[in-house]
């Protein structure tokens, strides 16, 4: 076999173009392998978690407006400076607010800052009535007395309520409520229903009222006028003593295959914890509460009734999810609550997300990049049952839901051996590069020599050979 010859050139060519291959593999190995290990300690921990299990939520609403008082002039001939004027119902006016509250949405009313009807609001309109015409007011409380009506301003219900504080307002409403379940009743309102009226502010009214509900003692009181479409139901506040009872808890039942329950179906129960959870919370030695693992969720996905409203210690988990939503009238007098999903990678058994819906308002958890600041997060709270759902894909799910008493952001600690792992990739990287570039120098230093040697020698011989001749 015939080998070729290499030349020096070619020799030393080759020589630095495998140093150079060696150099770049080395620090291509070692920006990988930094990348590698401080993405993992940044993004680990929630890869292996299914957000497919987590159902989709429902759009936010669109936002709507208040419709338009079309006869603003008549706003003036409403008089309740003084008493006398306060006993007065003016026709013209009442019946074109009405007609005006009547169009009203509760969602427009919200949106345009209703305010719930108190002392202080209550001292506010009646200071100052004409400054407030129809403003966007809730008027809730016990029924003290209430009569039909009929006329010219249309017909409806009028009466006056007590609020949880004590203050007097009345009412003037287009329709009443059901009897609940009983779509074939009558509609009606009877002294002593807790009502909610979504409507506006038309005057200051005077009237006799009873002195409490069913007293025959009567005398005359001067209160904000409020006028809506509707009445709808409401519940007594719920007081502390109350929270503590629990009183309906037991009655609460895990969803199974075979048998479901609506999603309302214990919304009395829910808020009964809820109140629990706020009101007498801080009083849980949650120290000595155990904490939510694997075994724990196991027992609580099989044995749901041992565990019902038991306190559990939710570790560092994931944020899978949180969102605020508007709920309907309850005890907790609340507009919003905030729900969510969290998961762990630590939970292996069965269940391995869990729903939870605490009584606040948190509308800074919503999840909208994968490394947030908000991405960890630890909570304590109280079991309450076990749910069927189905996930994304339309499939059935079960997971445990529970009522929080508080829920808290976790910061990681920043971690001194990435940073110096980060600042040893970098340096390493920065010297690799000076040494790259001071071998690629010497090279071309060499080459030169090399060269000037090769046409020297050339040279030489050149010189000699005429001699020979």
């Amino acid at each position: 076999m015939k080998y070729s010859r290499i030349t020096p050139e070619e020799a030393a060519r080759m020589a630095r173009r495998d140093r150079l291959r060696i150099l770049g593999l080395t620090a291509s190995a070692i920006l990988v392998g930094g990348a590698y290990l401080y993405s993992s300690s940044r993004t680990g921990g929630d890869e292996g978690l299914d957000r497919s299990a987590i159902p989709a939520q429902e759009a936010a609403p669109e936002p709507v407006e208040l419709v338009p008082f079309g006869r603003p002039e008549l706003l003036a001939k409403v008089e309740d400076a003084t008493e006398p004027q306060q006993e007065f119902l003016e026709s013209e006016p009442l019946g074109e607010v009405f007609a005006y509250a009547r169009l009203q949405t509760r969602r427009a009313l919200q949106q345009a800052g209703m305010r719930t009807l108190d002392a202080e609001v209550s001292a506010e309109l009646q200071a100052d009535p004409g400054a407030h015409r129809l403003d966007a007011i809730l008027l809730r409380g016990q029924v003290l007395e209430v009569s039909p009506r009929a006329g010219d301003t249309g017909s409806g219900w009028m009466g006056s309520v007590v609020t949880d504080d004590g203050t007097l307002g009345y009412f003037l409403v287009a329709n009443a409520p059901r009897l609940q379940g009983d779509p074939s009743a009558e509609p009606s309102i009877l002294p002593g229903d807790f009502i909610r009226v979504d409507g506006v502010f038309h005057k200051v009214y005077r009237a006799a009222v009873p002195e409490a509900v069913g007293a025959e003692e009567r005398s005359a009181r001067s209160a904000p006028l409020v006028l809506g479409f509707r009445a709808t139901p409401s519940t007594p506040p719920i007081t502390e003593e109350l929270a503590r009872a629990l009183l309906t808890l037991e009655m609460v039942q895990d969803d199974e295959i075979a048998m479901t329950f609506e999603e309302d179906a214990f919304e009395l129960q829910r808020w009964e914890l809820m109140a629990y959870a706020d009101m007498v919370g801080a009083e849980t030695d949650w120290e000595a509460a155990p904490e939510l693992d694997q075994a724990a969720l196991s027992g609580i996905y099989e044995r749901g009734a041992e565990f019902r409203g038991a306190p559990f210690r939710i570790p560092v988990s994931i944020n899978l999810d949180t969102y605020s939503r508007e709920v309907r009238d309850n005890p907790l007098r609340m507009d919003r609550v905030t729900e969510g999903w969290i998961g762990n990678n630590n939970w292996k058994g069965a269940v391995k997300t869990i729903k939870w819906v605490g009584p606040f308002v948190r509308q800074d958890l919503l999840r909208k990049e994968i490394d947030d600041a908000h991405r960890y997060v630890q909570a304590r709270g109280y079991f309450f049952r076990n749910i069927l759902f189905k996930n994304k894909a339309g499939e059935p799910r079960r997971s445990p839901v529970f009522v929080l008493h508080e829920l808290e952001v976790f910061q990681p600690p920043e971690s001194n051996s990435v940073r110096l792992f980060t600042y040893l990739v970098l340096g390493g990287t920065l010297l690799m590069a000076a040494v790259i570039y001071l071998l690629l120098r010497a090279d071309r230093r060499k080459s030169r020599q090399l060269h000037e040697d090769m046409v020297r020698r050339r040279r030489r011989r050149e010189n000699r050979e005429p001699s020979a001749v």
